[in-house]
């Protein structure tokens, strides 16, 4: 195998050595440019695999130059060095199709090249796959014209039994052999038995006087022979097949034989021999086949077009099984790939989220072992642990959203008017900014309607709409309009999302929310697929409405907010105002870490906390000492949290129990009511969120007591 080209792109001729060097030491041969100018002359006399280009370039800057690339050669994979790295600038790097990026200066001279050699991969891959969609489409031709064939063979045996008269049954029989095959010239000879010779009874491309005149003795030439003994002939090769050097002495005009016939057929009924059919000068010069030769065979007879046509019908069988197994091949390689690229993103957000947890923590450690403690950088550096936590929780939730599993129901108060507005403002950068900047201009039109509110989380639908707005701008291809408008039929509220662009297919609009199922030709196919879990957890649904080259309309339909129900409030019905005494606290959690930070969020309020390590010992000792309140985690070895909950329950009904948990436990609303579980909190959780429903279970417990039937509380 030829070595990879690998083109280098810095203005530091120091990290240009650097790089060729090691990539040269494995196996790849490099190309090296200072500038994006030079880089783009390199490419027009070889060809590229991987470009490693730095982002900040004389001239043209890397972005631009990115863009260049993958519009000269889409099938070159692209790797960004950049001393500024940045979450922006990686993200503008992959939008424009980078496949990834590297921070200067190398802290380990092995990753540039794991990095290209991934990259390697991907494009060795990304091959491989269009070899088989290019190996699917010649599969598709074959099936086409087997279906083709198999269409003509029906239509020539019914027309044989339609057909009354032989002169026209005998013209179309040779329309359709030529036709089929394509030919130039195609005649059928009957026997005459009282002269022993053959006339052409109907034919295609042969001079009127010839037909009328022409006369071949039976064992003259290729159809004499083929007549005399009733097999066929199949000549591949003219200049060497010495069945075609001697001219046929019968004729009466030579331009029967210019063209020898490469191809005759004998037309057989109970073995005896009634004509031939012969064929030559096929258009696209290539040469006849066995299976051309099967064809004319199945045409010379209704029971021979019987028999051909279960032996094409068993070989069309075989051809559709072995398109399916390569289509089904094609999906499943890019159903991997596509959830590797998600694996990979997902990996990617966590490090980046981790090394800012690392981090952050070992500063807030150096803080506060300075004399005295710096308290305020101790304080701010503490805020950003909280919100990258925060942060890695959101991309749980995202995962979630795809994979469909969460359905916990938002439930605030949400304006779809105010979501319309904040995602038209959101993705200003795309259908406008953009597009201007490529010289194009798309209107986008709303028109708000006089709506009720619905219940929601407004951050994540106008994440939805957002979305819709980038396929609407991907779908105009160019110019168009954008509208988006609300109404209301008093049970439900709507929101349309709707352009004039390409439009979709029928198959397109029935697979459009299915995961990795996709049209772009760099996407994923996650985007539909989060909108879908999205709207679904809220309650609504999604209709499509949407023709190729009619444009598209998206609505969502979410359900109307019932009136709240106003009662008179009293001091004990505002939480805040009812005060909660100390209480008994048991924590059963398997991690350490989790039962000291729960601990300590406890005793900040007074409570008095014991601690359990796992299930069997927290209802021991819940047996042994009783609690006002049990927390506990889900996942554990031996007894789960559902386990610990019913096991609470079955000694003390009244005591609430609080279930915290990591997974998407909301889906299993049955088991969360028949274990009695009162709260449900979701890893990770604040303190804040933490001890709110704390204080509120053990308000809820001394108002009634648990024994009132009422819904667990979600959070």
């Amino acid at each position: 195998m030829d070595a990879e080209s690998i083109l280098i792109v810095d203005d530091e001729s120091s990290i240009r050595e650097v790089l060729s060097s090691l990539l040269q030491d494995a196996g790849c041969r490099t190309l090296a440019a200072g500038s994006a100018e030079e880089a783009l002359e390199l490419m027009d006399d070889a060809a590229i695999s991987v470009a490693v280009i730095d982002l900040k370039l004389p001239g043209m800057s890397g972005i631009d130059l990115l863009v260049e690339i993958k519009h000269r050669s889409p099938s070159t994979e692209v790797i960004i060095m950049t001393s500024y790295a940045s979450l922006d600038t990686a993200i503008e790097g992959i939008r424009q199709d980078a496949y990834d990026y590297i921070q200067k200066p190398f802290e380990d001279l092995d990753q540039p090249w794991a990095v290209v050699r991934r990259a390697l991969e991907k494009r060795s891959l990304t091959k491989t796959n269009q070899e088989l969609v290019n190996d699917l489409e010649r599969r598709n031709r074959e099936l086409a014209a087997a279906v083709k064939r198999q269409k003509s063979l029906i239509d020539a045996g019914r027309a044989m039994n339609g057909i009354l008269a032989i002169s026209d049954l005998l013209d179309f029989f040779i329309g359709v052999a030529a036709d089929e095959l394509d030919v130039e010239r195609a005649s059928l000879m009957l026997v005459n038995e009282k002269t022993n010779e053959m006339w052409i009874a109907a034919s295609r491309g042969l001079k009127e006087d010839v037909v009328r005149e022409i006369r071949v003795k039976m064992g003259d030439g290729i159809s004499g022979r083929v007549a005399l003994e009733g097999k066929p002939i199949l000549v591949k090769s003219v200049e060497s097949d010495l069945r075609i050097q001697n001219p046929l002495e019968s004729t009466t005009s030579d331009s029967f034989i210019s063209a020898p016939i490469v191809l005759s057929i004998p037309i057989l009924i109970r073995e005896k021999v009634l004509g031939v059919i012969n064929v030559t000068n096929r258009r696209s010069g290539a040469s006849f086949e066995e299976e051309d030769m099967a064809f004319l065979y199945s045409l010379a007879g209704q029971a021979a077009v019987a028999i051909e046509r279960a032996r094409q019908f068993e070989d069309l069988q075989k051809a559709y099984q072995s398109l399916k197994d390569a289509q089904l091949h094609l999906v499943e390689s890019e159903r991997l790939n596509a959830v590797g690229q998600l694996a990979a993103g997902v990996a990617h957000d966590f490090n980046n989220l981790l090394t800012g947890i690392l981090g952050q923590a070992e500063l807030l450690k150096v803080n506060l072992s300075e004399a005295p403690p710096a308290i305020d950088a101790s304080r701010k550096r503490a805020k950003l642990l909280e919100t990258l936590a925060l942060q890695g929780a959101a991309t749980v939730r995202r995962m979630q959203d795809f994979s469909r599993i969460r359905k916990d129901t938002p439930s605030g108060a949400v304006d779809l008017n105010t979501v319309m507005r904040n995602a038209v403002e959101v993705t200003q950068g795309k259908w406008k900014d953009e597009c201007l900047a490529r010289g194009v201009q798309v209107n986008v039109r709303m028109v708000p309607g006089k709506i009720p509110l619905t219940a929601g989380n407004e951050s994540e639908l106008t994440q939805v709409v957002s979305n819709l707005i980038f396929n609407a701008v991907e779908a105009l291809k160019g110019e168009g309009e954008i509208t988006l408008s609300t109404r209301s039929d008093g049970k439900d509220v709507r929101l349309s999302v709707t352009d004039n662009g390409v439009g979709m297919s029928p198959e397109v609009r029935q697979r459009i929310f299915e995961p990795f199922f996709t049209t772009k030709e760099f996407g994923q196919g996650l985007g539909m697929s989060v909108i879908y879990g999205i709207i679904a957890r809220h309650g609504g649904e999604i209709t499509v409405c949407s023709e190729e080259k009619e444009g598209s309309t998206i609505e969502l339909r979410l359900p109307v907010v019932a009136p709240a129900t106003k009662e008179v409030e009293t001091d004990r019905d505002r939480g805040e105002a009812v005060p909660v005494g100390p209480a008994r606290v048991l924590i059963v959690d398997d991690s350490d870490l989790n039962r000291t930070l729960f601990e300590n969020y406890l005793t900040n309020l007074g409570h008095k906390v014991r601690l359990a390590g796992n299930g069997q010992e927290a209802l021991s000792m819940f047996e042994r000492e009783g609690a006002d309140l049990v927390i506990t985690d889900l996942s554990m070895p031996g007894l789960s949290g559902w386990q610990v909950a019913e096991g609470v329950k079955k000694q003390s009904p009244n005591v609430p129990v609080i279930l915290i948990s990591g997974w998407a436990i909301q889906q299993d609303e049955p088991r969360i009511r028949e274990s009695g579980i009162d709260h449900v909190l979701q890893k990770p959780c604040s303190m804040v969120k933490f001890q709110e429903a704390v204080q509120e279970t053990l308000r809820e417990a001394g108002k009634g007591g648990n024994g009132a039937a009422r819904e667990p509380a979600v959070r």
